[in-house]
């Protein structure tokens, strides 16, 4: 939870306490319809207390999730650079073919010699 959440949190308990006192302190003296008004409402802040519990266990998941997301996405780069590696191995070879066997990377391994025949 957050810090703003928390002191949201603690305004919400604060004031359905403060709203449960008075209701207590003027049962019997006012209308008995306003001390159930003064009742319910005192009910609201205990919403906004699971809302904020709600909101935070959210914010928890996407976390989770994101973090989640990053590694696949860290092993899909991966993926994608050898994928590179060995399409750069075969445009040497393909360069070699296509240049009917004049131009071919010295460092090739799959070079071979002009003095062998098999």
């Amino acid at each position: 939870m957050s810090r703003g959440s928390r002191v949201l949190t603690v305004m919400y308990i604060a004031v359905a306490l403060w709203l449960a006192y008075c209701t207590v302190r003027t049962w019997g003296t006012v209308p008995a319809w306003t001390t159930l008004a003064m009742a319910a409402a005192s009910l609201a802040p205990v919403l906004g207390v699971v809302r904020e519990t709600v909101i935070a266990d959210e914010r928890r998941a996407v976390a989770v999730l994101r973090e989640r997301e990053g590694r696949r996405a860290a092993w899909r780069d991966a993926a994608a650079a050898a994928v590179a590696r060995a399409e750069v191995q075969e445009a040497c070879c393909e360069r070699w073919w296509t240049s009917c066997a004049t131009e071919h990377d010295p460092k090739c391994a799959r070079r071979t010699s002009w003095g062998t025949t098999a």
